[in-house]
């Protein structure tokens, strides 16, 4: 019984070597040499194609394959012997497998998640865009000119309302703008001042949009209305006032602000000259709007 199986097994071994010359005689070897100089063995793949050629190598159970581009094959040999690159491709097609071989199957396992619910849109209201809130006031005031004549007009005023980083908000609201000046009375009706008092000589009143401002804020021309400064060079005590302004705006507040050493009447020394030699201030030649 032992030697029985003892040849049973040498039988056995017999067989899978002979499978194995078999299998080995149906998968020639090659040797390709490549541009580089490099040389590659192995068997042809299946899966050579008419652009590229695998090479199959098989060591300590794992299986190798190495695609090599057919423009890269400078010569190659089968079990020894010389081949053709064209003919070694011919080769490899013919050895691609059939539409009747059936491929390995491959499992593919996708996970899955449900989808998230999504909620229902709300539903938002438009939004409205808001203006900063005014914070302060500013302004610039000089006298000007703004007509034919030659003699100053009144107050030329730039006003802008501003948030809390001086940006300018164009607003709607009512401006209120005061001129103080100094003013020459006699010494028994100012005598700690030596006969000059500051006294309120023009206010004026108007109401401002947002169609009024431009890039400096709002731009305002204010005339003088009885008394002008330069006309009436006895009225006024020194050559610079006070500009004082208030604006109101509905919703944000009541805003104001003040500007010294604002001139009531431009710096002109040959007229101050002229004017105390001969008690005119203009020449008769120059146009005046009007005449005291």
């Amino acid at each position: 019984m032992q030697v029985a199986r003892i040849l049973a097994n040498c039988l056995a071994i017999a067989g899978l070597a002979a499978i194995a010359a078999v299998a080995s005689a149906d998968e020639p070897q090659l040797a390709v040499h490549v541009a580089s100089g490099r040389q590659f063995r192995g068997t042809l793949d299946s899966t050579s194609t008419s652009d590229k050629l695998v090479i199959r190598s098989e060591q300590a159970g794992i299986t190798l394959r190495r695609p090599i581009r057919w423009e890269r094959v400078a010569r190659a040999t089968v079990d020894g012997s010389p081949i053709e690159v064209n003919a070694l491709r011919t080769m490899a097609v013919s050895r691609q497998p059939t539409s009747t071989d059936k491929p390995p199957v491959l499992k593919k396992i996708e996970m899955r998640s449900e989808a998230p619910i999504q909620a229902a849109p709300a539903e938002r209201e438009p939004l409205v865009e808001e203006l900063p809130r005014v914070a302060m006031v500013v302004f610039d005031a000089a006298i000007a000119n703004w007509d034919a004549d030659v003699e100053t007009d009144g107050v030329l005023i730039d006003v802008a309302p501003v948030d809390i980083n001086r940006r300018l908000v164009p607003v709607s609201g009512t401006l209120e703008v005061e001129l103080f000046a100094p003013q020459r009375r006699t010494l028994d009706l100012a005598p700690q001042s030596g006969g000059d008092t500051l006294e309120l000589v023009e206010r004026w009143t108007r109401a401002i949009t947002p169609d009024d401002f431009g890039p400096s804020g709002a731009r305002l021309r204010l005339p003088f209305g009885a008394i002008t400064p330069e006309l009436q060079p006895n009225w006024t005590a020194w050559h610079y006032g006070l500009v004082h302004v208030r604006l109101a705006i509905p919703g944000h507040g009541v805003f104001e602000d003040s500007r010294d050493g604002v001139r009531v009447k431009p710096w002109a020394p040959n007229r101050d000259r002229l004017e105390m030699k001969t008690g005119q201030r203009f020449l008769s030649t120059e146009n005046l709007g009007r005449r005291e």
